[in-house]
């Protein structure tokens, strides 16, 4: 019987499409969509009566999926008449969302992650809140619209930083001069302008006085740690922009005892088979839990240390749907396989046109 994993991405999503390559490599049909097929000749049929429930998806046929990767879910877009498109939509996206939260329509494959629990662990304020109640240190937080609330926390701590809650990219129509908002550290000096921050709700938090930044990726069982920092005079304001430049410094590291138990503990909470968890660490040694993306990259790992398996282990757990698995007895995948393949140079055809052509291909977000 064919056996193959679903992975919920467009073909344009290089983390998607090195995962495509892996599986494949073993043996394995992936099965890569942004979402349910809204196209003639693709059929889904959910049966429940008193006795079963099963579902029929033309896609993967009478095959076995051991997996199914919440990638980068979008909604469905259907072909149909102009006049009916609004409806379908609608009903294409009601669809999905019931299958997908579901959880079982693929038998016992494993969700990574499912849909409920990922768009829980996409709230920021939920993940500090379970961080305190786990007794996982993080740096005091406000979230608000309130200047007077901003200014208490800067007055109190000296220095803070702001974020917002997604990153946001816009270019200049006139100029072509590109803008980010991401993070600013903001001091005694700095202006608080009432109008602005009113807008809308912002992220404040102390600001903390790092040697280090670290990136937990965690799958499964299997747990990934990388330091990053500026030379020998600590970490970058947000390192994730500085993984090119000539004083960083990228170290794999194991994570003490107890701050591995509660982050493993914090993704049992949020109820996360995969995450992307972000840390920082004081000049006194000091663990500071800062957020987790439950769908975060983490390919660059392996790029900046070709000697972590990262990609191996994402294949093991995509294989055999298990928590627990091993890859040793796996065909060895590795980036450079892959950057060397016929895919990626297909992949490098397929978002030539993107705007973010010229970026690192797999980004740090």
């Amino acid at each position: 019987m064919q056996h193959c994993v679903l992975i919920l991405a467009p073909d344009t999503d290089p983390h998607a499409c090195a995962l495509s390559w892996a599986l494949e490599q073993q043996g394995v049909t992936p099965i890569c969509m942004p979402s349910l097929q809204a196209k003639p000749g693709n059929h889904y049929t959910f049966h429940i009566d008193a006795e079963h429930e099963f579902l029929l998806d033309s896609n993967v046929g009478q095959g076995v999926v051991s997996a199914v990767w919440n990638r980068r879910i979008q909604d469905p877009n259907p072909t149909c008449a102009e006049a009916d498109e609004a409806f379908a939509r609608l009903e294409w996206k009601m669809f999905q969302r019931n299958m997908f939260t579901l959880g079982n329509a693929y038998g016992d494959a494993l969700w990574v992650n499912r849909l409920p629990e990922a768009i829980r662990a996409e709230h920021k304020m939920v993940q500090l809140s379970i961080a305190r109640k786990l007794g996982l240190p993080f740096p005091e937080t406000v979230i608000t619209t309130d200047v007077g609330q901003v200014d208490l926390l800067r007055k109190k701590w000296g220095r803070i930083i702001f974020k917002s809650f997604l990153p946001h990219h816009w270019q200049d129509q006139k100029t072509g001069e590109r803008h980010t908002v991401g993070v600013a550290l903001l001091d005694q000096q700095s202006d608080l302008p009432p109008d602005a921050i009113a807008i809308c709700p912002g992220v404040y938090q102390r600001y903390i006085d790092k040697a280090l930044d670290v990136r937990v990726t965690v799958m499964g069982q299997h747990l990934f740690a990388m330091s990053f920092a500026k030379g020998e005079s600590g970490g970058f304001l947000d390192w994730r922009t500085y993984t090119d430049h000539p004083e960083m410094i990228a170290k794999t590291i194991t994570l003490p005892s107890t701050v591995e138990s509660k982050l493993r503990a914090l993704m049992q909470e949020l109820g996360l088979v995969f995450g992307a968890i972000d840390l920082v660490v004081d000049r006194e040694g000091n663990y500071h839990f800062l957020e987790v993306n439950q769908a975060g990259q983490f390919l660059f790992m392996e790029e900046m240390n070709p000697d972590y398996p990262i990609l191996q282990a994402m294949t093991g757990l995509l294989v055999s749907g298990r928590l627990d698995n091993t890859s040793e007895a796996l065909k060895p995948v590795t980036m450079k396989q892959f950057r060397a393949s016929d895919a990626y140079a297909a992949l490098g055809q397929r978002v030539a046109q993107k705007s973010w052509v010229g970026e690192p291909m797999f980004s740090v977000e």
